[in-house]
């Protein structure tokens, strides 16, 4: 969990301009021109040591509490030496008191902050978590289907010249059925591994489920895109004992009409084209057939 010193909120500007009004302008809490502050008006302190508690926690809270107090102490004993007072009596007493359940208060407050930005960052830890969950794939740490759809409707919407490949493993089953899904699970993460090594700003990288995989280029041309899959189909050339892993992909260009659901479509069909030519290699296609 991330420290609370890093994690203490910004006192707003109107809020602090007020605490230091409160702290350093005397003549605005004394209605009776006596001594410095008026008995009551000591409870005025109160506010600025409340908001340095709640936005600063309990160090906030005690270092307000022992400045302010400290300060108009020093005031109040200064102002009654000065006008030949005497310095200890009941006022003195009174304002003593005050004093000190003033910076109580401010302890207590800034406890209670404390407490509440912590409760914060748990609830932040687990929204983080349950995003985490539900958008990337929990094994290989991909994007999910869900995900990479939304990030495909995004690009569509936004006119762009983009490609999609649909990717699909050859020689996965073969894998699963002779070594188990342990094995299998190892090289699934492998080829995301290996996937990530081309994404950049303009590439998105995903996993429909299985040995699924799509990759998204955005603001990509004809060639770009060509050279990226060539790329992919050199990088999952695998070895898994006695068992060779490929990749057959389908390269489809995203039209002005297409949806997700469409394009998707086309690039699978263009991608079953390159198993049935031999697999290893890439099919392009650009419109529905």
């Amino acid at each position: 969990m991330k420290s609370l010193s890093i994690n203490t909120r910004k006192i707003p500007l109107p809020l602090l301009s007020l605490c230091v009004f409160i702290i350093l302008i005397p003549d605005s809490l004394d209605d009776y021109e006596r001594f410095y502050i008026d008995d009551l008006s000591w409870f005025a302190l109160l506010i600025p040591c409340f908001i340095f508690s709640y936005y600063l926690g309990l160090y906030g809270g005690v270092f307000a509490g022992i400045i302010v107090n400290a300060y108009h102490l020093s005031w109040f004993f200064y102002e009654k030496k000065f006008h030949s007072v005497n310095v200890i009596d009941e006022n003195s007493a009174l304002h003593i008191g005050i004093s000190l359940i003033t910076l109580s208060c401010s302890i207590g407050v800034g406890a209670l902050a404390e407490k509440l930005i912590n409760r914060q960052l748990k609830i932040q830890e687990l929204n983080e978590k349950l995003t985490k969950m539900a958008l990337y794939d929990s094994l290989t740490g991909l994007p999910n289907r869900h995900y990479f759809i939304r990030e495909l409707e995004s690009a569509l919407k936004k006119k762009d010249q983009s490609y999609l490949m649909f990717i699909d493993l050859d020689g996965f089953k073969k894998v699963n059925d002779r070594y188990g899904h342990e094995v299998g699970d190892k090289l699934l993460i492998e080829v995301s591994r290996k996937l990530l090594e081309i994404e950049n700003e303009g590439t998105f990288v995903g996993r429909l489920g299985g040995d699924e995989f799509t990759v998204l280029l955005k603001g990509a041309n004809l060639h770009q895109a060509e050279a990226q899959a060539n790329r992919i189909l050199n990088l999952l050339q695998i070895s898994v004992h006695d068992c060779k892993i490929s990749a057959s992909i389908g390269l489809a260009m995203c039209q002005p009409k297409d949806t997700p659901a469409s394009i998707l479509k086309l690039a699978d069909l263009a991608m079953y084209k390159s198993k049935s030519a031999g697999k290893n290699t890439v099919n392009l296609a650009y419109s529905m057939e």
